[in-house]
């Protein structure tokens, strides 16, 4: 059976490094992932309870715990018969604690759904292809959250037509993905863009900031299909190849960086307000930053940036009130 087929459940799990048996239904799962900014490798168990044979049994998983937090998630599966196919429904429920559950409930369950998404469109498509079931080690991909996802899992064809159709830093894109893929994880986890930063998931930081039809917007608010048909650019599209945008330069000149982690977002929103058309003084620079969080450089040099850039794009800029350093 399947199900008790370790080469077919090692090749379920995204980013599984080590699986090891401790009975015929339960096994030893080390797993490297991430979850926004937590990055490490998680251990526990994976389980097989509650076989009906034919009908159903019950999937569960669970963290042993550590510096980055623990997890636990269940899937209650469930064999329907279609016509001549058998079609696998599961509803999953998972929850976190530690440093995992003060991520954001909207990002780790997103990842969560994902998760599930992932290893039951995988074990579904190792069924009906009879691929090599082999063990093997995977690449790591991004795949432990919590929350809860109701789902049905069928394999896609390949000619299926995509339902996120655009262009992303001048380059056509075409995906198949989940409806609730958020455009922020179409850029990091599908086409690896990860200057776009995932800080808060509370939509606060402003960290992900990207331009989305010439509009600055948070790409953690933005789902995949909603930007459908549109044109992004994010951090990575801002200049060319060979140099920097004026705004790179003048966060650079101006010290208006120090770790780093909000500058992709801050630049891309400073972008929105300079290609705007408002008048640019310390006031609307405010305005346009409102939205994005430094904790390291009290924003000061930030707004000299702007102002800087501004004045290197050639655009009127009224300078700020001589003293006056407050954001």
């Amino acid at each position: 059976m399947a199900l008790n087929n370790p080469g077919v459940l090692e090749q379920c799990i995204d980013g599984c490094e080590a699986f090891d048996a401790s009975s015929d239904s339960e096994w030893q799962v080390t797993v490297r992932a991430a979850v926004g900014p937590v990055k490490a490798r998680f251990r526990g168990t994976l389980s097989v309870q509650d076989r009906v044979p034919l009908q159903g049994y019950r999937l569960r998983g669970q963290g042993e715990g550590g510096i980055a937090g623990f997890g636990e998630m269940t899937a209650a599966v469930t064999l329907e018969d279609a016509g001549p196919d058998t079609l696998l429904v599961y509803v999953a429920e998972a929850s976190v604690g530690g440093k995992l559950a003060q991520i954001g409930s909207r990002l780790v369950g997103s990842v969560g759904a994902r998760m599930a998404d992932r290893f039951f469109t995988r074990f579904n498509e190792v069924l009906s292809q009879d691929m090599d079931v082999t063990r093997s080690t995977q690449t790591p991909v991004p795949s432990v959250g919590s929350g809860g996802v109701t789902g049905v899992t069928q394999a896609t064809p390949a000619d299926v037509d995509a339902n996120v159709v655009l262009t992303i830093n001048g380059i056509p894109v075409r995906r198949q993905l989940d409806d609730r893929t958020l455009l922020v994880e179409l850029l990091r986890r599908e086409l690896g863009l990860t200057g776009t930063h995932v800080g808060c998931d509370t939509s606060q930081c402003g960290a992900c900031t990207v331009r989305l039809d010439g509009v600055a917007v948070k790409s953690c608010t933005v789902l995949a299909v909603q930007a459908s048909g549109g044109e992004v650019v994010s951090i990575e599209g801002l200049a060319g190849q060979a140099h920097m945008h004026p705004l790179q330069k003048a966060f650079m000149q101006c010290h208006g960086l120090q770790c780093g982690f909000c500058t992709p977002g801050m630049i891309m929103a400073s972008d929105g307000l300079l290609r705007s058309g408002q008048r640019i003084d310390h006031a609307s620079i405010c305005t346009a930053l409102e939205g994005n969080i430094c904790r390291c450089t009290g924003y000061i040099n930030i707004i000299r940036a702007v102002e800087h850039a501004a004045t290197e794009l050639g655009l009127p800029v009224e300078a700020t009130p001589h003293g006056r350093t407050e954001p």
